[in-house]
């Protein structure tokens, strides 16, 4: 069996990538592809020497900088790459590599993370984050996401088999294309966490520091509440969150995944806004004894059990957060069900039940 996987952008090692990392793991002879590969960036990872066939995308000067501003590019990218040398194609997409094109005797499988969300429930901050939103270049911006929305729902038939990295993302991928998915969670080392016996009196947040997740208001309300908060990650926000901060807020920026477990392992609570697709870093709080604040939508309703091993609160706001940590502080819950509820997670569970699923398919 000659397996191809298609990956969209190779530019950081995230989430996605860490997925595609145990999908490679099970299938180390697959031939990967993306539309752009920035090795540089990936180098002391576990892709840092794989062999990646790009897009044309990948001759446009600096593209490693430039590829958010690409999307309308990248319908005619993915469709442009060869995969007919393959029996059996798995795209692993949050933008277009589900529009991959491929024919009848091929099989195709899709693993999405979400439908793309520039183009539908994300389009302000798309617009926003690429200085899109003024009345004239906004017009024709707004035009230009409605014709990629034709384009994602059209080009959605072209994969056989649809898996959903969770059940809001395939409410998510009903909503946009009509077809329903199965749901098999994103694997996370859980095991490489060692909770402290006990914990500080800061609480954290890890992300990439980009609109839609939301870290300003978890700035806004920590700001108010005056309570030590550590973040880390990097991303276009960073120096605006800088301005917004005060003396209680430390912004470490990008740190090593040792650095990040040992503050998760310390931590007294992990806080997060976003409506997430799934949520590792919320998992691997959770597998380091770290209860998670979170809004309760999206995949935080899927990983953390309220009340049990953290906290979910309703509305998407600085203040409905600053109540929760309030509300939290009176509260006890046990590092050793926070970390049990994390196996279920686990990278062993992703194997068995990825194996599972694509041996029914192809054999």
């Amino acid at each position: 069996m000659k397996l191809a996987i298609i990956h969209e952008w190779l530019n950081v090692y995230g989430g996605s990538e860490r997925l595609l990392t145990e999908i490679l793991h099970l299938h180390p002879q697959a031939q990967l592809h993306a539309l752009i590969h920035n090795r540089q960036n990936l180098i002391g990872t576990p892709l840092e020497d794989r062999r990646v066939k790009t897009s044309f995308l990948q001759a446009i000067p600096k593209v490693e900088h430039l590829y958010r501003g690409l999307l309308p590019l990248m319908p005619l990218a993915i469709e442009s790459m060869n995969v007919r040398a393959y029996d059996v194609v798995l795209s692993i997409s949050h933008a277009v590599s589900h529009g991959i094109k491929t024919n009848g005797n091929q099989i195709h499988i899709s693993y999405v993370c979400t439908p793309m969300r520039y183009a539908w429930h994300l389009q302000n901050d798309y617009l926003h984050l690429h200085r899109l939103d003024k009345p004239l270049i906004g017009a024709a911006a707004r035009w230009t996401l409605s014709l990629l929305r034709r384009w994602d729902r059209e080009s959605a038939p072209r994969a056989n088999h649809l898996l959903a990295i969770s059940h809001w993302t395939a409410q998510k991928i009903q909503q946009a294309w009509g077809r329903d998915s199965q749901v098999i969670h994103p694997p996370v080392h859980v095991e490489r966490f060692s909770p402290a016996k006990e914990r500080g009196k800061f609480y954290i947040h890890v992300s990439r520091l980009v609109p839609y997740k939301m870290t300003a208001g978890i700035i806004k309300a920590f700001n108010e509440l005056r309570l030590p908060l550590v973040i880390v990650g990097d991303g276009p926000e960073m120096s605006n969150l800088k301005k917004l901060a005060h003396e209680n807020i430390q912004l470490l920026g990008h740190q090593p995944d040792e650095v990040v477990a040992d503050l998760l392992n310390r931590a007294k609570a992990f806080v997060y806004m976003a409506a997430e697709d799934f949520g590792i870093a919320m998992v691997e709080a959770q597998a380091a004894g770290c209860p998670v604040i979170a809004y309760g939508k999206g995949g935080a309703a899927e990983i953390v059990r309220d009340g049990e091993t953290g906290l979910l609160f309703q509305e998407q706001s600085s203040r409905s957060l600053s109540e929760a940590v309030l509300r939290f502080q009176s509260m006890k819950i046990k590092s050793e069900a926070a970390r049990e509820n994390a196996a279920r997670f686990s990278v062993e569970r992703f194997r068995r039940e990825f194996t599972a699923y694509f041996n029914s398919i192809v054999n």
